[in-house]
């Protein structure tokens, strides 16, 4: 018996090949190493100590920084957790102006990702309710004709909204203020009147794919091309500081250091609501993979293949009390449509397993979507 892996996308594949040699090749839902994936956070370990995982083993992991708050855990988009980022109170170092603070994670190792000619990235977030329009969920940059050190933060980047309730990626060309790039659907609950409420109703995945030497940048919304725009940098990279490149996840770095508290900085933009599965590849993905990215959410995770008997197979995955799950197989890999294999099964927040005959099968493809 093999089992093996082919991509390092959210698909979730068994395939059953019966020869001869009896091979047997699984495919499961994060399973192996993409080189190319240079930072991911999948907040499903604990992070509770002050530390996030950089689980792509590259070593980039976040650290909080300011000792008075942290995030917490919140239900994540594949059935495990997420991160938390919630307003706790009033932040004064930006007279005459008084913002609300959340937490931040502060990526002080950027190994990978510091300088990108090609570059993928991609996170899920959910909004509450807020009316901040200048918030920011990634700040790789600041503008050049500020920072300390205008040549570092030539080509520096954020990812935030600006002045508006539409997300956008930013850069910081040379000598410019900044450039709007892409941005995203308006999927704000309420974003004008007097009192905005700029919350989401779920989860959304904002994912962007950079191509310097080919200058395009496509934004990515659920999964699905929403826009495209020309790059016009040969490269991107993380400022941070005069001192230290460092990424700020859930607030505006603005050429301050990471720890909070020993200058003014960050002191504005937080990000309020969830996150969950943040992602930066060295590469651009196609269009399928970052839809795989989403679809990632639509499967059953954790799902493994074991033989019982020479004609027989097993699949098991773990299983959430609310979820209602579908098997469904192909014959040949590729087909636009999934046969229904069964009834639904309803989860029970245990390790379900289900044993299927593969008498009269010399091939078959499975997987197990999460019924809406």
């Amino acid at each position: 018996m093999k089992i093996c892996s082919k991509f390092q996308i959210l698909t979730c594949v068994i395939v059953l090949t019966l020869s001869s040699n009896h091979q047997i090749c699984g495919q499961t839902v994060g399973g192996g190493s993409d080189p190319s994936l240079k930072l991911h956070f999948d907040f499903d370990e604990n992070f509770s100590n002050g530390r996030v995982l950089d689980v792509s083993s590259n070593g980039n992991n976040g650290w909080q920084m300011d000792s008075t708050n942290w995030i917490t855990t919140a239900s994540g988009v594949f059935g495990t957790t997420g991160a938390q980022f919630t307003y706790v109170g009033l932040i004064y170092t930006d007279p005459p102006n008084v913002h609300q603070y959340s937490q931040y994670i502060a990526v002080t190792n950027v190994n990978g990702f510091y300088y990108l000619t090609n570059s993928t990235i991609s996170l899920w977030v959910r909004f509450d309710t807020n009316s901040d329009f200048s918030m920011y969920l990634l700040s790789a940059g600041y503008p050049d004709q500020y920072a300390a050190d205008t040549t570092g933060a030539s080509n520096s980047w954020t990812l935030n909204r600006d002045s508006s309730s539409y997300l956008n990626f930013v850069t910081y060309p040379n000598s410019l203020y900044k450039r709007d790039v892409v941005n995203w659907p308006d999927d704000t609950i309420q974003p004008g009147g007097y009192t905005p409420i700029l919350a989401t109703t779920k989860f959304h995945l904002y994912s962007i794919t950079i191509d310097c030497p080919n200058n395009i940048a496509i934004a990515y919304y659920d999964g699905q091309p929403c826009m495209t725009n020309t790059i016009d940098l040969p490269w991107i990279r993380v400022y941070g500081t005069i001192n230290l490149p460092w990424l700020c996840i859930g607030a505006m770095g603005h050429d301050g250091t990471p720890q909070w508290g020993d200058d003014a900085y960050p002191n504005a933009g937080f990000f309020v609501g969830k996150m969950d599965d943040l992602r930066i590849y060295n590469r651009t993905l196609s269009a399928a993979e970052v839809y795989d990215l989403y679809q990632g959410n639509s499967f059953a995770r954790n799902l493994t293949l074991q033989r019982t008997e020479p004609q027989s197979v097993r699949l098991k995955w773990a299983t959430l009390s609310n979820d209602v799950y579908q098997v469904e197989y192909q014959t040949v890999l590729g087909m636009s449509n999934w046969s229904s294999l069964g009834l639904p099964i309803q989860g029970d927040g245990t390790t379900n397993s289900v044993i299927y005959s593969l008498v009269g099968q010399p091939s078959r493809f499975y997987r197990i979507r999460i019924l809406p």
